[in-house]
C-alpha cells in the first residue's frame, strides 16, 4: 500500500532543524532497481544515519513523521565492529520535495550548501547541524565538516550571536574537513542560541560550561 505524503507549504523550525539533520547525517543517493521484466526503475530512498537509537526513535523519526505523515523505520548496522542506527524510507514526492527545497543529491560532502530559506529559521537549521556533525572539539564544542559552504555559515552564525569561534583544517583519509569551534567557557552561547535538541550534546554542554 502506497501513502501520499503531506509535504509542508512553507519554511518552519521544525523543517530548518530536519534539513540540518539529513545534511550532517542524512543520504540521499541516486539509485536503481532492476524490476521483474528486466527494466530499471529509479529508487527515491532518504536515509539518516546516528550511533543513538534514543536519538532517532525519539527526535527523528517523530520529526519526520510530523512534517510529512510517513513513518520511517529502522534497521541496525554493524561496521568494523560499530553499531549504527539506520532510519530509512522511500517517497517520490518527499525526496523531490527536499531536493526542491535545496538537499544536495548523491556524494554531497563537500559540496553540501546551505538551502535557501529565511534567516529567521538559520539557528534551527545550524542546530541540526550540531546535533549531527557538532560535537567536543579539545575543551571545546563545535562543527566539522568536510564542506566549506557548511563551515563559513557556522562562523557567519557565530559571528551574528556574538559568539567567539577558532577554525582550522583538519586532514583525515582523504578529506580536508574545516572545524569551527567554541573554546570551553564559551559552549553555554552556543546552547542558548542554537536549539539543540540532542541530550547527550546538551548534558556534555551544560556540564562543561555553565552559564
Amino acid at each position: 500500500m502506497k501513502y501520499k505524503p503531506h509535504l509542508p507549504q512553507r519554511w518552519s523550525n521544525d523543517l530548518a532543524y530536519l534539513f540540518g539533520l539529513l545534511i550532517g547525517d542524512g543520504s540521499m543517493p541516486k539509485t536503481k532497481s532492476k524490476r521483474p521484466n528486466g527494466k530499471y526503475q529509479e529508487r527515491y530512498h532518504i536515509y539518516f544515519i546516528s550511533a543513538s537509537r534514543d536519538f532517532i526513535d525519539s527526535i527523528y523519526n517523530p520529526l519526520f513523521t510530523s512534517l510529512f505523515g510517513l513513518v520511517p523505520w529502522t534497521e541496525i548496522r554493524i561496521t568494523k565492529g560499530v553499531k549504527l542506527y539506520i532510519s530509512r524510507i522511500e517517497s517520490k514526492e518527499v525526496y523531490e520535495f527536499l531536493q526542491k527545497k535545496g538537499f544536495t543529491i548523491g556524494r554531497k560532502a563537500r559540496i553540501a550548501t546551505v538551502p535557501k530559506m529565511p534567516m529567521k529559521y538559520h539557528i534551527y537549521f545550524l542546530a541540526g547541524l550540531f546535533d549531527t556533525d557538532g560535537g567536543k572539539k579539545g575543551s571545546g564544542f563545535g562543527l566539522c565538516t568536510a564542506s566549506e559552504f557548511l563551515a563559513l555559515f557556522c562562523m557567519e552564525q557565530f559571528k551574528k550571536h556574538n559568539i567567539p569561534f577558532h577554525s582550522c583544517p583538519w586532514k583525515y583519509r582523504d578529506y580536508i574537513y574545516q572545524q569551527v569551534y567554541t573554546k570551553k567557557g564559551d559552549m553555554w552561547k552556543v546552547l542558548k542560541t542554537f536549539p539543540i535538541r540532542h541530550l547527550d550534546k546538551i548534558a556534555f554542554i551544560e556540564s562543561n560550561s555553565p552559564q
